[in-house]
């Protein structure tokens, strides 16, 4: 029987990576389960493979902080086996006061977008529920990601919104604050104001688009979960737009909205409108999941949104996504991650990480898997 190629993380190698000084690992082509106490170096595994598919780290906001203590340096090397069978290695390499580099095939990587395009991988930890609970910014930055790995272009245009942004609200603050006239104001907003459109008309068009496919893999993962309740996803933005409207159409929406806009922006002196004012709402059977749904309607809502981008980028990508549940189990609940496993255990490989040695019992017999014991910073085969 011909081997069905998916893709696979087949070894890593850390260093200097919070406490584990020298860790090399071969993994499972399906399960690979971690199991320690807390603060033992289970996640920081996670973390690591994190740095190979995104250039850094689900769990911290710095690279200087997975850096060990006494080191100067840390180090990944991963190996992943694609779905081509090509084997390809990524090394991340960090250095205080050097930064960061990263290198494909040894081959230095300049644009990180590359590395986040070409390794898809999806992720629960404790800090995922703040998709459901926390911020529209929280909200935001879960769909970029889900786009970014489909799209570098969407990189490139994001980044350079974000740039036109800081440029366009410098210079709204500066007429409302009176440190430059008004007519010398008014003539730099115009310069900015084209690009301004641009980008954001991009930036939209993309959201909308993703949006409208994306919405059919959320439903069917909600119903796997919660078959009677009918969850839904609301993109909102200043600029009413319609999955119909191509790149032009959404282009002269900004453009009407933003002369609408142009007292009001210079009285208050910032950008009043664009893809960073978004918002995505969740709702449950018409009601705002945020303010009206139960701790396990959110769980529900969480595992159904990761599930929902596993199979959305299986489906989009030529590569299979790597799945990290970081804690899931207490963050879940069993009876919701176990569901959640055999759903994605069959089709791609997935690292946990627990604290207890048996909590896959029941579905074990599944999966080829492997166990390992993790306890400061050093891992051992269970």
């Amino acid at each position: 029987m011909p081997k069905k190629f998916e893709m696979v993380l087949k070894s890593i190698e850390i260093k200097n990576f919070r406490n584990h000084i020298h860790t090399k690992l071969e993994f499972s082509e399906n399960l690979n389960l971690f199991v320690g106490g807390n603060a033992q170096g289970k996640t920081s595994i996670l973390e690591a493979i994190s740095y190979l598919c995104l250039t850094k780290s689900f769990n911290a906001n710095s690279d200087s902080y997975v850096l060990n203590f006494n080191a100067k340096f840390f180090e990944v090397l991963g190996t992943f086996e694609l779905d081509n069978g090509n084997e390809v290695t990524v090394k991340v390499n960090f250095e205080n006061g050097q930064g960061k580099r990263i290198f494909l095939n040894k081959e230095n990587v300049e644009k990180f977008a590359i590395v986040v395009h070409k390794f898809p991988i999806v992720i629960l930890s404790p800090r995922s529920k703040d998709v459901v609970q926390g911020t529209p910014e929280d909200r935001r930055k879960f769909f970029d990601l889900a786009i970014a790995q489909l799209s570098s272009v969407y990189v490139d245009d994001i980044l350079n919104y974000k740039k036109v942004l800081k440029q366009r609200n410098r210079i709204l603050n500066a007429i409302a604050s009176e440190e430059v006239k008004l007519e010398q104001g008014l003539d730099l907003l115009n310069v900015w104001d084209e690009e301004f459109i641009n980008y954001a008309a991009k930036v939209t068009f993309r959201k909308v688009k993703f949006m409208n496919d994306f919405i059919l893999f959320f439903k069917k993962a909600y119903s796997n979960f919660s078959a009677g309740e009918d969850a839904e996803i609301k993109y909102l933005t200043q600029v009413e737009v319609d999955v119909q409207d191509d790149f032009e159409v959404i282009k002269n929406k900004f453009e009407v909205a933003l002369k609408k806009l142009r007292s009001e922006e210079i009285r208050r002196g910032v950008t009043l409108i664009g893809p960073h004012r978004d918002e995505y709402v969740f709702e449950i059977n018409g009601h705002e999941v945020k303010r009206f749904a139960s701790q396990g309607q959110m769980k529900t809502f969480l595992v159904a949104l990761t599930m929902a981008k596993f199979f959305y980028l299986k489906e989009k990508k030529s590569e299979t996504p790597i799945l990290l549940l970081d804690d899931a189990f207490d963050e879940l609940d069993v009876e919701r991650a176990k569901k959640l496993i055999s759903f994605v255990g069959n089709v791609g490989q997935v690292f946990i990480t627990a604290t207890d040695l048996n909590v896959l019992s029941g579905i074990e017999g599944e999966f080829k898997m492997k166990k390992f014991i993790v306890k400061l910073g050093t891992v051992n085969d269970a």
